[in-house]
């Protein structure tokens, strides 16, 4: 009998060829696997990163392989917007025009209020627990850049705070915002104290981006890194100074907005004088400074005053280029615009308000690159006319754009534009493209003051008079003209309108009505 032949060993050196194609088999199956894997896992990051923050941390308990992209999220919003019922912001509205008038009702309308208030408040500071035992559970670090906080200023045991210097200090986020809402029947309480403390140098530091609202302020000067800095809602207890040290203490500064922001009565006069200043974007809106003086910020570009200050003075702002007015109450500004910055090239004036706030009046300085100006909400009763006065100033303005609001007012008076002094030159405009009016009812003062542009501007290609529309705001300087569908005109009408514009241009100007 004979023992068959042992099969031969084969052994592989490291380098061998056999060993190399081996090695390169299993890494091309390795790239075949993993290519499927990395795009599903982009697509569940991007599925996630459109969900808000409490459905996005719900998706770990789907799969294993997502537990991981909720810690991925490079923003975190606990809201408690989010967790009201939607009836209550409609019980907040009843309360804040004092009904049901029936004391009783309105007892249960309270008892309502107060019950979604501490259970709104009870789920968040649950839920942020909860979300910090987690991520102390995990072993991957968390990377966070923005974090937005909205809550009622009850007792929160300090998980507030505890989240705040977790994700500043160890998570790295650099935009922070922290809004306070107020509880029902409680808007004049004490603002929230912004926990300062939590943050260490490091944490100061880091943050490029900070808003707060309905809280007392930090000391500010120790966040010499902030590019972009909201305050809203800051108590009436604060000095003018306190701002105006924003600007000087603050010198990386690019965007400062205030909003609903009081101070001392008897001192509301904010003096800007920062020379050394990056700050770029420049918004206060319904503050209560009752006059405002920039004296210097080069690098201004943008500014937005909204609300009841009636003087504004501005004089070293070489690179202001967009301007928006939207002032309102009892007074009317007796300088709001006296020295015209050389560089604004859009100006948006806006009229929220039945009395009138801009009257006509000589600029010491022209618009001198002035492109586009927006006219809007002004009052049928009111005499249209007077932004004549601007067109006149402004030698460079293409497009004149105006928005008409309806008035049941009695019609006030009319400019008596032949008691001012005339230039020497003609009346002539040489570089006017466009004019747009919405709200064109046909009324003598529109009628005679279109006229009158259409005369002066010898340049014009298009006349737009729509009945009605509304303008459309891409935020505080952008805007867009919109009119209706329908035309309303009837053929007399057009032939009217058409007939007193095109005799009076040189070349014939395009007339659309709508």
């Amino acid at each position: 009998m004979h023992n068959k032949a042992p099969h031969p060993i084969l052994y592989r050196t490291p380098n061998s060829p056999a060993n190399r194609s081996a090695a390169m088999e299993k890494q091309k199956l390795r790239r075949l696997v993993r290519g499927p894997r990395r795009a599903a896992g982009e697509l569940t990051a991007l599925i996630v990163g459109r969900l808000d923050t409490r459905t996005a941390l719900s998706t770990a308990v789907l799969a294993r392989r997502w537990a991981r992209v909720p810690r991925d999220l490079p923003a975190l919003d606990f809201r408690v917007s989010d967790i009201l019922p939607p009836e209550y912001d409609q019980a907040v509205a009843l309360r804040e025009d004092n009904l049901p008038p029936d004391p009783a009702m309105a007892g249960m309308l309270d008892g309502f209020l107060a019950r979604c208030e501490m259970g709104s408040t009870r789920a968040l500071a649950d839920g942020v627990t909860s979300f910090l035992a987690a991520d102390c559970d995990g072993d991957a670090r968390r990377r966070v850049k923005t974090l937005r906080l909205e809550f009622f200023p009850t007792d929160h045991g300090g998980i507030i705070e505890h989240l705040i210097a977790a994700a500043v200090g160890s998570w790295g986020v650099e935009d922070l915002e922290m809004v306070v809402r107020p509880a029902s029947g409680h808007h004049d309480g004490p603002a929230y104290p912004f926990p300062d403390d939590c943050l260490g140098d490091g944490g100061r530091s880091r943050l490029r981006s900070l808003a707060l609202g309905n809280t007392t302020l930090p000391p500010l000067h120790s966040y010499e890194a902030l590019t972009t800095l909201v305050l809203q809602g800051v108590a009436a207890s604060t000095p003018v100074a306190v701002y105006e040290r924003l600007f000087s203490d603050l010198t990386r500064l690019q965007v400062l907005h205030l909003i609903s922001c009081s101070c001392t009565a008897d001192l509301d006069h904010l003096v800007v004088d920062a020379p050394g200043s990056a700050m770029r974007e420049l918004v206060v809106e319904e503050c209560a400074f009752s006059r405002i003086t920039v004296r210097a910020l080069p690098m201004l570009a943008r500014l937005a005053c909204i609300g009841t200050t009636v003087v504004l003075r501005l004089d070293s702002v070489p690179n202001l280029t967009q301007v928006n007015l939207t002032f309102w109450g009892s007074k009317k500004p007796s300088n709001f615009l006296g020295k015209a910055p050389a560089g604004t090239t859009s100006l948006v004036l806006r009229f929220t308000r039945p009395s009138r706030w801009v009257v006509p009046m000589h600029l010491a300085t022209p618009f001198l690159g002035l492109k586009r100006l927006l006219v809007a909400d002004l009052p049928s009763n009111w005499d249209v006319s007077w932004p004549r006065m601007l067109v006149l100033a402004a030698r460079s303005l293409e497009v004149l754009h105006s928005h008409v609001a309806h008035s049941d007012e009695k019609q006030g008076e009319e400019i008596a534009w032949w008691l001012w002094p005339r230039p020497k030159r003609k009346l002539r405009h040489r570089n006017m493209k466009e004019v747009v009016m919405i709200g064109f009812t046909q009324t003598s003062r529109q009628i005679k003051f279109l006229r009158d542009l259409v005369r002066m501007c010898r340049s014009l290609q298009r006349v737009v008079l729509l009945r009605d529309g509304q303008v459309q705001y891409n935020g505080l300087w952008d805007w867009k003209m919109v009119g209706q569908p329908e035309c309303p005109w009837s053929t007399h009408d057009k032939m009217a309108v058409t007939k007193m514009i095109e005799p009076a241009s040189r070349p014939l100007v395009d007339v659309i009505l709508g």
